[in-house]
């Protein structure tokens, strides 16, 4: 048979060319995610915006700017933290604990010594010796703490989903 304008039907034409544009749509994205290896991929620009956040935080954390310091968290019901061997505390657990604390100083300096960040495609973990001092009334104090913070990206930002504070062995060196 012969292809003339008489025998060709718009239909025919339209469905085909939806049809190819949906296979180059599947085809492309097939390809994007292929080339995505969440393991050995070390996504540079994502752990400086990691670390960027981290920065964030602490500075909010010494300003004692509480409500700035819990929007860098994603409290939920997927929310959970491990502090000092004690038992697994919920977002609001969270939440009260770090107001209080930080209600309770006047001044913070920390030093995050041997950060990693890892990163593995949305979700980072970023771990790092905290040398922190802070001053509670007339009493100045210094802890160190083995520190873990997974993050998982967001529409507009790097969220915590976990935190994991527990003290530093002294006798260890950096």
């Amino acid at each position: 048979m012969k292809l003339n304008k008489s025998n060709v039907r718009p239909e025919g034409v339209k469905a085909a060319t939806l049809f190819l544009l949906l296979s180059l749509i599947l085809l492309v994205q097939g390809c994007s995610q292929a080339e995505r290896d969440i393991v050995n991929d070390p996504f540079p620009e994502a752990q400086t915006e990691v670390k960027e956040i981290l920065e964030q935080i602490y500075k909010a954390a010494q300003a004692q700017d509480l409500d700035q310091l819990s929007s860098y968290h994603l409290y939920g019901t997927k929310f959970t933290e491990f502090k000092s061997g004690k038992l697994r505390a919920d977002a609001e657990r969270n939440k009260q604990s770090e107001r209080e604390f930080f209600t309770r100083i006047s001044d913070f300096e920390y030093d995050l010594r041997d950060l990693k960040v890892s990163v593995f495609g949305d979700v980072a973990v970023a771990t790092f010796h905290g040398h922190f001092q802070v001053t509670m009334g007339e009493e100045n104090l210094s802890f160190q703490r083995q520190s873990t913070l997974v993050f998982v990206k967001t529409d507009d930002s790097w969220k915590i989903v976990h935190e994991h504070f527990s003290p530093l062995d002294a006798g260890e060196q950096d």
